[in-house]
């Protein structure tokens, strides 16, 4: 099954986007957190270009603590990008896993090595169907995901576009101010901060 999300940086509080969904009769029904470790066995291929290539040759294991309940998970993502690197559209596989730990040891023992972690808190808001997940990452800032749950394997990229465009507008349709355009990719942008760091913080060869 292959389905599109649309994930946007807020403009505005996470707050004060809550204050204007609970008015237009939102409920919050969902409050998360996430810690996704991935790993890859070509960690030393990464360079700034590469980011997306190298995520699609990874794996995640997934920490998810739902208002107490913990859910752990062996995930592989490969997400269908344009020549701009905008997400079209999501493939996952989900394997439960109750020992993520020995799973790690696992990966380390096949050449697997730490890549990125990315955590952070989830609140979802419902109304008739629709659901917003608003996403605090560390390092990054708010952001609010929506998820289309129907399946997109036999449409084209020009339809997925169209659809897409269509979501973006339908979060905007309740006053939610939001970056428009471009998908927040959690995991690359974090790596490229890693990497802009480490090159800041090389010492310069005389």
């Amino acid at each position: 099954m292959k389905q599109i999300e649309i994930t946007r940086y807020l403009l505005e509080t996470e707050e004060n986007a809550f204050d204007k969904l609970e008015k237009q009769g939102f409920k919050l029904i969902r409050t998360s957190t996430i810690e996704d470790k991935y790993l890859t066995s070509k960690i030393r291929e990464l360079t700034k270009d590469n980011i997306q290539y190298i995520l699609k040759n990874s794996v995640l294991l997934r920490y998810l603590n739902i208002e107490g309940k913990e859910f752990k998970k062996i995930t592989y993502k490969y997400k269908n990008v344009d020549k701009d690197e905008n997400i079209i559209s999501e493939t996952k596989i989900n394997i439960n896993c109750e020992d993520l730990p020995e799973a790690e040891k696992l990966f380390e023992n096949l050449g697997f090595e730490l890549l990125i972690i990315v955590k952070y808190k989830v609140k979802v808001y419902e109304k008739d169907g629709i659901e917003l997940a608003f996403q605090n990452v560390e390092g990054l800032g708010s952001m609010i995901e929506y998820e289309n749950a129907e399946d997109f394997e036999n449409k084209n990229i020009e339809e997925i576009k169209k659809v897409k465009q269509k979501m973006e507008e339908k979060i905007e349709s309740f006053g939610i101010l939001i970056e428009k355009g471009n998908d927040v990719k959690k995991a690359k942008e974090l790596i490229e901060k890693n990497i802009e760091q480490a090159a800041k913080d090389k010492p310069d060869v005389l």
